[in-house]
């Protein structure tokens, strides 16, 4: 069954951080589609039942302007570290246990580095094994305003999880 759930995002650490362009970002993470908040979670959910390992969560957080906005719905497929690349939007555990939606930068050998794309640094937490969700592969973004984690609390069978955010 598949939960309510929002990840942020947001968030941001050290300085001299590495840069990736926005036109890689938006090459290897899938661009929105508009669609009404109703509608936004509908498709969301009908994708990710007929996926393998998919799950769908609420962005919550400007960060990742202008590829993503705040209540984008993002539909993350579980994947294995080795399946990351420099660009891919991914959903991990960061600082203080919350939900992140952010793009990896930088690989190194201790993990990923990621980055919102409207963050001046990258964030604190590494992106591993450990505290990897996993890969954006579909993005919904309600056009009409209307709040879609209300709209899928009402809705939804399963009970919701909500993550704060900084």
């Amino acid at each position: 069954m598949i939960a309510p759930v929002v990840a942020g995002l947001s968030g941001c650490a050290a300085s001299n951080s590495p840069k990736v362009s926005q036109a890689v970002v938006e090459l290897r993470s899938p661009a929105v589609e508009p669609a009404a908040a109703r509608r936004a979670w509908r498709l969301a959910e009908a994708y990710a039942a007929n996926q393998p390992d998919c799950e769908v969560v609420v962005g919550s957080g400007n960060s990742m302007l202008p590829l993503y906005p705040d209540r984008t719905v993002l539909v993350v497929r579980r994947a294995r570290p080795a399946e990351l690349s420099v660009g891919m939007t991914v959903v991990f555990v960061g600082d203080h246990g919350r939900l992140v939606a952010h793009s990896l930068i930088e690989k190194s050998d201790l993990g990923w580095l990621a980055k919102g794309m409207g963050n001046a640094e990258p964030d604190a937490t590494l992106v591993r094994r450990g505290n990897l969700v996993g890969i954006v592969v579909r993005a919904f973004r309600p056009a009409d305003g209307e709040s879609v984690i209300a709209r899928a609390i009402a809705e939804s069978p399963a009970k919701p999880l909500a993550v704060a955010q900084d």
